[in-house]
């Protein structure tokens, strides 16, 4: 075991917790991620939080000492990471009665009662976990899932995201994106099922997909969401992008097909100012990203400026110098938090073109 630190607590791993084969997962890396969720937890402020697959009880431990709320339960299958789980909060000396340690499965345990917040964070697909979440949310639950089987869901292994989560994925200029709307997708059956939906808060791709949204109850409200659920044409030859399905692009190629896929919006501008906030109270490094998100526009699908510059044969300006381009011509257009060569606009690729040229 060593002894390590993250936000305000310290904690106890294994020494070969970043692998599967590890009795006790554990990936720092995976740190920045856990702080914009106490960042976001300190917005919503949840009272009774699960976390059914809580390894380390990393998580959990920082929700406890750095948000607060009134009970959690941490839950793993793994005797040894329950055992752990019980070391690290003795060790930040939080009291007994703020937490519940189980040993079940997860997906039986889902079934019991409904929490204020439900944190997903399986190693690789969330999926077998999803088909319970209806039953352990409540309207205005916050939801949390994560997903590490990143190729699948951004377009490089095409055969297992319709496998896994029933969507049509090819490869593409702007797999983050991508990845997270199928993920939100996937999050949305499984909710409707129960006449819930789930209204994005925060998403976030990397190596990993992360989505984090409220839950409301109602079928109309559901019924709404399922309609924004839609196909996407996308052109391999000259980039074009459209929603719904379309046979012929206007450069002449066919169309390549996506879907159907969540084209409603990834976040919610007004909470992520708010988590922006509590990101600089608490001292966490790298805002950058969540400033982007803030001011970034909710059109899908970005574009990336070096795809396209390849396709012209030319090398990429600068990207203040194109949105500057878009905006005087009357588009809307801003970066994304995807993608470092990425932007969102409202003009189309042949518009995008004349002003790259």
């Amino acid at each position: 075991m060593k002894k390590t630190s993250e936000g305000l607590i310290e904690f106890f791993v294994p020494e070969d917790s970043l692998t599967k084969k590890s009795n006790v997962f554990y990936n720092p890396v995976m740190e920045y991620q856990r702080d914009l969720t106490i960042s976001c937890l300190k917005v919503a402020k949840p009272s009774e939080v699960l976390l059914p697959l809580a390894a380390s009880g990393v998580r959990g431990a920082r929700i406890l000492k750095e948000v607060g709320c009134e009970k959690i339960v941490l839950n793993d299958a793994n005797p040894s990471a329950c055992k752990l789980m019980k070391k690290n909060l003795m060790l930040n000396k939080i009291p007994p009665k703020s937490y519940e340690i189980r040993n079940e499965d997860a997906r039986k345990l889902m079934l019991e009662n409904r929490y204020d917040y439900v944190d997903i964070d399986p190693f690789g697909s969330p999926i077998d976990f999803l088909r319970n979440i209806g039953f352990c949310v409540k309207d205005s639950s916050l939801l949390g899932v994560t997903a590490t089987d990143s190729g699948a869901l951004a377009g490089k292994f095409a055969n297992a995201c319709m496998r896994r989560y029933g969507v049509r994925t090819l490869t593409n200029d702007f797999p983050k994106e991508l990845g997270v709307r199928v993920l939100i997708t996937t999050v949305l059956r499984h909710l409707s099922a129960n006449d819930m939906t789930f209204i994005p808060l925060y998403s976030h791709g990397n190596h990993y997909f992360r989505v984090m949204g409220r839950i409301e109850r109602g079928a109309t409200k559901t019924d709404q969401n399922l309609d924004k659920i839609e196909m996407i044409s996308y052109c391999h030859k000259c980039l074009n992008r459209v929603i719904g399905f379309r046979e012929k692009c206007k450069c002449g190629s066919r169309f390549s097909h996506i879907g159907p896929v969540w084209t409603g919006p990834t976040k919610d501008a007004d909470f992520v100012k708010k988590a922006l906030q509590e990101f600089f109270n608490s001292g966490f490094r790298n805002p950058k990203e969540l400033q982007m998100t803030v001011e970034e526009l909710d059109i899908p699908f970005y574009y990336d400026l070096h795809s396209i510059c390849r396709r012209l044969r030319k090398s990429p300006p600068k990207m203040d110098k194109i949105l500057e381009a878009l905006k005087g011509e009357g588009y809307r257009a801003s970066r994304t938090r995807f993608c470092l060569n990425g932007f969102r606009t409202d003009a189309g690729i042949k518009t995008i073109k004349k002003l790259v040229k």
